[in-house]
Order: structure tokens, then sequence, then C-alpha cells
């Protein structure tokens, strides 16, 4: 069971593990810096630099002012470097701001998946893969099984719980390829380059599996079942058709079947 909050709504996927398995970037306000510290060495070495220059000694200079350039030295490596600092500071606040504004235009603001328009960039670059390299391309689309029932009966918080947890179901099943998005209201996609009818196939069940296997906690601690119907459509090289139309199809024929079963286009 994935973590929960304490009002048991399941945490969302990809919110931190995307995080964690990247490098962080180096912080801007450290170089800054240690850029800052470097250039603040400068104006005393060119003062003395000056001071050689104009026929002076600077080996007496040395002896006899020591403790001023040295005093020069420190206090302008340390005004530079907190300039630097603060410079960086401030650049370091506009990345994280871009950064986190890009995921919120490309994330689902409930489950944190990729939402319809970047999911659909991803589907047309692998579908111009598939087709350029004769490769196999499987396309999922899962429905959560009576989440208007759900809603009405528990509320709308429920309902976000369940979401919840189909959503980091689909997260966690899939492989490191596969990209996941939530296709609006109770619809999700997945998106399996290299994949064809059997390989998906598996993933489905698995998928199926762990979410009739693993109940949604809710408020109150009430635990509830729930099930999910998907619909595969898969191609090798260039689709012949839309996959999402394909996959759709295959979906709803499992819901008239049945709901919460597996359905691949022919």
């Amino acid at each position: 069971m994935p973590p929960t909050s304490h009002a048991g709504v399941a945490a969302k996927p990809g919110s931190g593990d995307a995080c964690r398995s990247a490098a962080s970037p180096p912080s801007l306000a450290l170089l800054y810096a240690a850029a800052g510290a470097v250039l603040g060495v400068g104006a005393p070495a060119g003062a003395l630099l000056l001071r050689v220059l104009s026929g002076g000694d600077a080996a007496d200079d040395l002896r006899r002012f020591g403790f001023f350039y040295l005093y020069d030295l420190v206090g302008t490596c340390l005004v530079f470097a907190a300039a630097g600092f603060a410079a960086g500071r401030r650049a370091d606040l506009l990345r994280r701001g871009r950064d986190r504004f890009q995921e919120l235009s490309e994330k689902d603001a409930l489950t944190g998946l990729l939402n319809v328009e970047t999911f659909r960039r991803h589907y047309e670059r692998a579908a111009e893969h598939a087709s350029a390299h004769g490769e196999p391309l499987a396309l999922l689309v899962m429905d959560v099984d009576g989440l208007k029932e759900i809603n009405d009966s528990d509320g709308h918080s429920a309902g976000s719980a369940v979401l919840l947890h189909a959503a980091r179901t689909l997260e966690q099943s899939k492989r490191v390829s596969d990209v996941a998005a939530r296709w609006g209201g109770d619809e999700f996609a997945l998106l399996m380059p290299g994949a064809g009818r059997a390989a998906s196939s598996r993933l489905s069940e698995v998928i199926l599996e762990r979410i009739r296997q693993e109940p949604v906690r809710l408020h109150g601690g009430r635990e509830r079942r729930i099930s999910v119907t998907i619909g595969i459509a898969t191609c090798v090289g260039a689709p012949h058709e839309d996959l999402f139309d394909a996959a759709d199809r295959a979906l709803y024929a499992a819901k008239r079947a049945g709901k919460g079963r597996v359905a691949l286009a022919p």
C-alpha cells in the first residue's frame, strides 16, 4: 500500500521518486560565491602588481605592509563572495520557480502523472520512432470502474483517494521506459515503447491483480476495494490508425463484457 497522509489519501506518484533519482543541479549561490571570492583576489593583487610595475620593491612592501595587504585581500574576497552569493541565491530561486512552473504545466494536479498534452507529445515521438525503426509500440487506456458511484456514496475525497491509488499502482507497475498519464476523469494511459501484444497484456494483468488485491484506504480508516478495466492497442512500425482510438474501443468492449478485465484491439 502506498504511503498515506493523515487523512488517508495516498501520496502522489512521481512527486519525489524522480527527483531522488536525478542528480540535483549545483547551487548557483555557492558557485557565484566561489567566483566572487576568486575575483576578490584581483584588487589587492592588482595593487601589488602596479607597485612592482612602477618600480617599487614588492618584497619590501609585503614586509612593511603585509598586514594591510592581507586585510585588503580578505575583506575584498568576503565582499565579492557575499555579492556573488546574493546574486546566485536569486538565480537559484528563479531556476526553482521556472522548474516548478514547467512541472506544473506538464503534470496532472491531483495524481502527479503527466497530463494529456504532455502525454500526447510523448506518444507522437514514440510513434515516429516506431515507424522509423519498425519497432513495436503499445498503448494502454485504463478506466476506474464505478468511480461515479464511489463519489456519490463516499464523497469526492474518496474518489480522489481511489484515483491516487490507481495512479500509484500504474506508476509502480510500469517499466522504467514506459510513460504514464492521467487521461482525464477516471481514465489513465500508459505508453509502452518496444512492447507488443504479449508484453502489454502481461503488464495489464499485473495491474489488474494489484488493484484487486490492495484496498484503498479512505477517511476514518475505512477500506474499499476497486477494479479497473484496460483496453490495449499495439502496432509494429507505423500505426495504421490512432492508437488512442483503438485502445478506447477495446476498453469499452471490455466494459460491455463485464468490467474488471483486459481487452486487446484487433
